[in-house]
């Protein structure tokens, strides 16, 4: 069992217990006799959380390294250590070549371009389409059928040759003849000879491969093939399920079905353009981050171990530079690319250890300006996108245990919601309240406004009461307004799991 699963069955099992001898405890306090009321603290019965929502998970480490891959399209224009330096966090390593990476940032400007170019394209075609008044289906029709085939009959071709039966059409552009050719069927050299003949007219013919080989049956793809009077034929292939999309002409006309299929793929190929354009504008938007993060900086304390030439390096894919940091105390956390704005070097986060509940703050160091490979696990974030490592350097001096998992919050100064147990605040027609102590000792029933709750036994207090305020289990048999208050220890109220 991993760590990260292994402290959260630790974590439910605890909540668990803690929720089993409370409610034994609430049992007993239920059923004391009216008099002198405990009263428990607020900062005993609450629980905070971040209100922030910009969390990653890291580990905890006392050794780190850095290591510096360069790609086949990238180039290095200045180096500022030498093997065998030792460097402190901060000192400069290289610079990227600048050169390289603009014209990385052209071509990926481009794509982005194309993509709108695609949208705007389909977008059209797709309005055309919309406005198109469908045919008759040539089916209904006895002009559109073969000599000697029965309009109710299909006939499935297991063989692309030039005995195949047509089961409609007159072999014009509007309406050519239409094959139903069985799964798997390839055309024949005997097909093709016996169409390629010298002919008075241009013949158009249509192969269907449709759903359970059946003319009722959904249709899969079909190939268009248009055989000329000297000998030559052109053919064209759509797909009506996956990939293909039915090209729009000037004269092209359809069926209500054919129109259908028709608006259908289009919608999903405007679809797809734009997936191409999100992908190719957050391919831009990398380059740019690289761009104006070209000088890269020590992230570790250490000793400059791997100095290899920048050209050898792309050619054996060894790291260019490598650093071997001394022991402190780290974590390597990863951010999303949506979220790379967020987590800027020399920023200040706040580090939250799972297994301890210790807090403290850190700083980062550094900031990859390229995705990790299989670093994913690390955080609970989106598997469409890639994510980019960060290290923060921790003062030896907290209470962190290494191996430790920790939430890291960019956002040192994020609010924090407190959460009181549910079971302590009353719902009285649809308005709550709580029994605290008031300045003169006694009991005084309190109005309080209500938040979010947490793990269904805790809920959120906006106003009415204060961390150093002082509460009585509100569903005591007799509690009322007025009773001298008794001030009471957590160990009270929880028993021996405090």
């Amino acid at each position: 069992m991993s760590k990260s699963k292994k402290s959260t069955v630790i974590f439910i099992v605890v909540v668990l217990l803690i929720i089993g001898a409370l409610a034994g405890t609430l049992i007993i306090i239920k059923n004391l006799p009216s008099g002198t009321q405990n009263v428990y603290e607020v900062k005993d019965l609450t629980m905070s959380s971040s209100r922030d929502s910009n969390v990653t998970k890291g580990v905890v480490t006392n050794s780190m390294s850095q290591s510096v891959k360069l790609k086949s399209d990238e180039s290095v224009s200045s180096i500022y250590v030498s093997l065998g330096d030792v460097v402190s966090i901060g000192d400069k390593l290289f610079t990227y070549d600048l050169r390289s990476l603009q014209l990385e940032l052209d071509n990926k400007r481009l794509l982005v371009e194309k993509a709108n170019v695609n949208i705007y394209g389909a977008q059209k075609e797709l309005d055309k389409l919309k406005k198109t008044e469908p045919i008759e289906d040539p089916t209904d029709d006895d002009e559109y059928e073969p000599e000697g085939e029965s309009q109710t009959r299909s006939i499935l071709n297991t063989t692309v040759d030039g005995t195949m039966k047509a089961y409609q059409g007159n072999g014009t552009k509007k309406h050519p003849y239409t094959y139903l050719v069985a799964s798997g069927a390839t055309i024949t050299a005997n097909y093709m000879k016996a169409r390629c003949i010298e002919r008075p007219e241009k013949r158009y013919e249509v192969l269907e491969y449709r759903e359970d080989d059946k003319v009722t049956g959904v249709l899969i793809y079909k190939v268009l093939l248009v055989f000329k009077m000297d000998g030559t034929f052109d053919f064209a292939l759509s797909q009506t399920e996956d990939g293909f999309h039915i090209d729009v002409g000037d004269d092209e006309s359809y069926t209500q079905s054919e129109l259908t299929y028709a608006i259908n793929q289009k919608q999903i190929e405007i679809s797809n353009y734009e997936l191409d354009k999100q992908y190719a504008e957050t391919e831009y938007a990398s380059v740019m981050y690289k761009i104006k993060n070209s000088t890269v900086y020590a992230t570790v304390e250490g000793t400059v171990k791997t100095l290899t030439d920048p050209k050898q390096a792309k050619t054996t894919g060894e790291p260019f530079i490598q650093i071997i940091g001394k022991s402190g105390y780290y974590v390597q956390g990863f951010i999303s690319e949506l979220q790379l704005a967020d987590v800027t070097k020399g920023a200040i986060v706040r580090i939250k250890s799972i297994a301890d509940n210790v807090n403290c703050n850190g700083k980062v160091v550094g900031v990859s300006p390229y995705p990790g490979e299989a670093e994913k696990m690390s955080t609970a974030g989106n598997d469409n996108v890639s994510y980019y490592p960060f290290v923060v350097s921790v003062s030896s001096a907290q209470n962190l245990k290494i191996g430790d998992e920790v939430e890291i919050n960019l956002n040192e100064k994020a609010d924090e919601i407190n959460y009181i147990l549910k079971s302590f605040v009353m719902n009285e027609d649809g308005s709550y309240y709580v029994y605290k102590e008031g300045k003169d000792g006694n009991l005084v029933k309190q109005k309080v406004e209500t938040g979010m709750t947490l793990y269904g036994e805790y809920i959120e207090i906006t106003k009415g009461i204060e961390q150093t305020d002082w509460l009585a289990f509100p569903y005591t048999k007799g509690i009322e307004e007025g009773l001298p208050a008794k001030h009471s220890t957590q160990k009270e109220l929880f028993g021996e799991m405090y």
